[in-house]
């Protein structure tokens, strides 16, 4: 009777272990997946930045290239303002059909790569 006492314990014990591991794994792996999703944030945000004032900077020295090639500034900034918003039409009406499951399907993709 003694015996299955103890081995009932040790089973206790060896599944309280079992579950105490796998709580510090499912903690460690919430931990990194938050780092790494605040870290990919983070230079996204950055990445976004940058990217504004490239854009901004671009724009106004290809109107300004262009007014002073037709003799009129306003015309140059309205050509490349058309522009930009062309390229930004071009984005929505993509966007549904295309950009946003191909980022769905990358997201999905690379958290089942993970684990």
């Amino acid at each position: 009777m003694d015996q299955k006492n103890n081995g009932s314990e040790n089973l206790v014990n060896t599944v309280g272990d079992l579950i105490e591991s796998y709580r510090s794994l499912i903690s460690i792996r919430v931990a990194e997946h938050t780092s790494q999703g605040i870290s990919v944030s983070i230079m996204g945000v950055l990445a976004l930045i940058t990217s504004v004032f490239v854009l901004l900077f671009v724009g106004i020295g290809s109107a300004w290239w262009l007014g002073e090639y037709l003799n009129n500034m306003k015309v140059g900034f309205f050509i490349v303002g058309g522009f930009y918003l062309l390229i930004l039409l071009i984005l929505l009406l993509a966007s549904r059909k295309v950009l946003i499951p191909r980022i769905r399907n990358m997201i999905i993709k690379d958290m089942y790569e993970k684990d």
